[in-house]
């Protein structure tokens, strides 16, 4: 059977990386200052992070329906079946969107629900790819993945003046906790996100949400990615030598891109561990 995988843009894939791995992306819609754009398609993330540096506020939402049916049209013209992957069923409506639409489609389309978000999120796009390969069944894949995948990730915001634009925490806390320099370390679990750790200084929070990724995993088990939302690229590399240096294996390297930099703002750090799944069916 010929399949498709597609994800949708919180998984962070660039137009030409998704090209490089096969993969379709359904991209999602951002609203900046009352504009909308289409991610990657209509304004690029460079251009994405200095209107939020310049105070714009900005809003996200889900694929428009008509888009994904667009998008599975397309496809299905050319393969036998579409497996799509989207973020977490906990943080959108895409995944249920997904699965209603799906029924029109008499078991041409498979949704997966792992409960990812970002690059852990594009790389399980990749590992679901090549089990399809394989010539696994959709319907198993989708059974696997939802019993056993797993991510951790650790966020860490720069500047909580974008968590506070966003809603996400209220103007008097953000104020006392810049104020007090403290920095939330926000961890990205179960498909939803939540406060880990709160630390004083930016630097405090990156090494810790370094030691909360890492605890209790191994580069046998686990995949671990660094992910740059903007930050100095002295910052960057620093961690990713720690990381490197204390798990003995090398670290994924990719950006943040605008799906969470919306919410966690420019000069962001995360930091992830993502289950490997190598089973053999």
């Amino acid at each position: 059977m010929k399949t498709a995988v597609v994800t949708d843009s919180s998984a962070g894939l660039s137009q030409k990386r998704a090209e490089e791995l096969g993969i379709y992306v359904a991209r999602m819609p951002l609203t900046i200052d009352g504009v909308d754009y289409i991610e990657e398609e209509e304004i690029t993330r460079e251009l994405f992070m200095e209107k939020m540096l310049n105070g714009a506020v900005v809003k996200t939402s889900q694929p428009p329906m008509g888009r994904l049916v667009t998008l599975f049209d397309s496809l299905l013209e050319d393969y036998d079946h579409v497996v799509f992957i989207p973020i977490s069923s906990l943080l959108s409506g895409t995944y249920q969107t997904a699965e209603v639409l799906a029924k029109d489609y008499a078991d041409k389309v498979t949704v997966i629900d792992a409960k990812f978000v970002s690059a852990p999120l594009g790389l399980l796009a990749t590992q679901v790819k090549a089990m399809l390969e394989k010539g696994i069944h959709p319907k198993e894949v989708k059974e696997y993945v939802e019993e056993e995948g797993f991510m951790w990730a650790a966020l860490i915001p720069e500047d909580l003046n974008y968590l506070k634009r966003g809603g996400r925490i209220k103007p008097a806390a953000a104020a006392l906790a810049n104020m007090m320099k403290i920095v939330p370390i926000l961890k990205v679990a179960d498909g939803e996100i939540d406060v880990a750790d709160k630390v004083r200084t930016f630097k405090k929070a990156v090494k810790r949400g370094m030691e909360l990724t890492i605890e209790g995993k191994t580069q046998e088990e686990y995949d671990f990615i660094v992910l740059n939302g903007g930050c100095s690229s002295e910052l960057y590399d620093k961690i990713v030598k720690e990381m490197e240096k204390v798990l003995k294996t090398e670290i994924i390297k990719t950006d943040l891109y605008p799906i969470v930099l919306a919410h966690t703002g420019p000069g962001s750090i995360g930091i992830a561990a993502v289950k490997k799944l190598d089973k053999e069916f």
